[in-house]
């Protein structure tokens, strides 16, 4: 509350003659609630009396001097609720993160986050003006409430950092995205491979005129290698209690044109060059070879994290659509947050089209790519070692033949073919009969539907 004190003393002011006979300078002082004072001179000539308000019950009448009652009707005092404009520069600022540590004897504990989201992301999402406070831990997201945000005991929640802000800020302040990133990332860059040649090419960069649109589909897939290994202990009971889980580092991207005259080509297929050392390079599930991401003796596209970083950001600004098998997770380990409408909180827009769920019946397993491809496909994928290209090209083949079966019979088709392909799974125990061909490069199929790299 700021308090205004009017106070006043007689004096000469005033240019006329009246004035100065008769004049009264004011001051008026105004005592903001933090602390501030601003005083304001002026002249009166003319002032109401004020006498004192009498009780009627009272017996006896208290007596007042005339210089008293007129000191109280010039100088009177009222507190008043100002503005924000009125307090002169004076700003409310509300508390909208607060970082506290989770205290834990047996792993050193870890820190979380509580952050109230503000109206301008639900207006973009959902439409609403909303505030909503949530918790950030590791990977886990959801709604908490306020008071949860703001309440600390010292025993196992110690408050680390907050955060405040200026109220109504976003009022004031132009907060919409604006992507700093633009189109030019996408183009021909040079690798990072001293030994990387022309011919070697896996990939053919994007043109101009071939940059995607809002809505238009990508295929994707990431390998992934391991730069620390799990570090476990073993309990008394003979269970196993996991102290430091392992460490993973994408290795590899690869981006496929979803549709047009090339549809199925890549247009990034990026090794991540990387300064830590690598323990496991998973070479039967990632493809990915020793020396693949040193730039001293790879023949490969070598990047750097940054550089692809960027080329997926602009994509998922630009609103296209990732078809790929088990992306969640892949979006997950390389720290990129997309809309998935497969997710556990629903969005409106879907930029995630996950084969993983497409082809998935409730409470039953998941579905590996390569029984799926060998299912409905008649593609021997995966034969030795995966490979992010074949893969990427595979969910895009998965992706186009379930809107086949969705239009053809919609969900009930859908449901059908899936009960046939569990059955199937099950008496082969979910394993691909051994290829026909015998050359253990798939079936001649996949080179028929995608043309090669080098013949473009």
């Amino acid at each position: 509350m700021c308090l205004a004190h009017l106070c006043s003393s007689l004096g000469s002011s005033g240019e006329s003659a009246i004035g100065k006979l008769f004049g009264c300078e004011v001051e008026n002082s105004s005592l903001c609630r933090c602390g501030k004072e601003t005083v304001r001179s002026s002249l009166s000539l003319l002032f109401t009396m004020h006498y004192p308000e009498q009780n009627s019950q009272e017996k006896t009448i208290k007596e007042y001097d005339f210089s008293e009652i007129l000191k109280k009707s010039i100088c009177l005092e009222q507190s008043t609720q100002a503005t924000e404009e009125e307090e002169e520069g004076a700003s409310v600022y509300d508390l909208v993160v607060t970082v506290p540590h989770i205290l834990d004897a047996r792993t050193g504990g870890n820190l979380v986050a509580h952050i109230k989201v503000g109206e301008t992301y639900h207006q973009r999402k959902e439409g609403v003006t909303h505030q909503q406070w949530y918790l950030f831990n590791d990977f886990l997201i959801e709604p908490i409430d306020k008071t949860e945000a703001a309440q600390f005991d010292v025993s196992w929640k110690v408050p680390g950092i907050l955060y405040y802000a200026k109220r109504n800020y976003h009022t004031k302040y132009d907060l919409r995205i604006k992507n700093p990133i633009d189109a030019s990332v996408l183009l021909t860059e040079a690798s990072l491979a001293r030994k990387q040649r022309k011919s070697h090419a896996t990939f053919i960069p994007l043109m101009v005129s071939e940059m995607p649109q809002a809505g238009e589909l990508v295929g994707l897939d990431a390998e992934f290698v391991t730069l620390n290994q799990e570090e476990a202990e073993l309990r008394s009971d003979g269970t196993k209690s996991t102290i430091k889980p392992s460490q993973m580092s994408v290795a590899r991207i690869t981006c496929v044109r979803g549709q047009g005259p090339n549809e199925g080509v890549p247009f990034i297929d990026d090794y991540i060059s990387t300064q830590e050392q690598v323990v496991d390079y998973l070479t039967q599930y990632s493809g990915i070879k020793p020396g693949d991401l040193d730039a001293k003796i790879s023949s490969k596209h070598l990047t750097t994290l940054k550089s692809t970083y960027l080329k997926l950001r602009f994509l998922i600004d630009t609103g296209v659509r990732f078809v790929g098998h088990g992306l969640q997770k892949d979006f997950r380990v390389i720290n990129l947050l997309v809309f998935c409408f497969f997710a556990v909180f629903k969005v409106l827009k879907d930029q995630v089209v996950d084969t993983v769920y497409l082809f998935h019946l409730p409470r039953k397993r998941m579905i590996s790519l390569r029984f799926l491809a060998w299912y409905f496909l008649e593609l021997n994928i995966q034969g030795e070692t995966h490979d992010s290209i074949e893969d990427a090209r595979t969910a895009l083949q998965l992706y186009r033949k379930h809107l086949e079966l969705s239009r053809a019979g919609g969900n009930d088709e859908v449901r059908k073919v899936l009960k046939g392909l569990y059955e199937k799974g099950r008496q082969l125990d979910w394993k691909v009969p051994e290829s026909e061909t015998g050359d253990g490069q798939g079936s001649p199929k996949s080179a028929a539907v995608f043309p090669s790299v080098m013949g473009l």
